[in-house]
């Protein structure tokens, strides 16, 4: 059996003193640095927590207004296309015109040339055919 007598209370004191030694010496420096990592952590969390908020909105106002330049851009483009076909229908009306200009004065002078050529074919068909009957017939007509 185990004796009691003074060196277990002796042992008993030692080991006491052991205790609150390294309670003070050891246990409570490592519980202070402990909690001051787990507030380091929890700190540093709910740091990168905020940043991902605030990424998160940024990301959004980024979608938006890419959206509003997107649309803009879409009602520009439609805007300057349409400006663009007006103008190359008024150009095209404008060419129109002038090649009917030209076809009509063309169409004139066509026409023209060829009273003209009728009226000097007509001359000579007369000519001609008062020197066919002249030879024909042997004497002037």
């Amino acid at each position: 059996m185990v004796d009691i007598n003074i060196s277990l209370l002796i042992q008993l004191a030692n080991f006491l003193v052991l205790l609150v030694v390294l309670h003070v010496i050891l246990f409570k420096p490592i519980r202070s640095i402990m909690l001051e990592r787990q507030q380091n952590i929890s700190g540093s969390f709910t740091d990168a927590k905020t940043a991902q908020e605030k990424a998160q909105s940024l990301l959004e106002q980024y979608n938006v207004s890419l959206a509003e330049a997107k649309q803009k851009a879409a009602a520009a483009y439609g805007v300057l296309y349409q400006q663009g076909l007006d103008a190359q229908r008024d150009m095209i009306s404008a060419e129109r015109g002038k090649a009917s200009d030209q076809l009509d004065k063309a169409r004139g002078e066509i026409a023209a040339a060829a009273t003209a050529a009728r009226t000097d074919l007509k001359r000579e068909t007369e000519l001609l055919a008062k020197e066919i009957s002249a030879k024909m017939l042997g004497r002037a007509v």
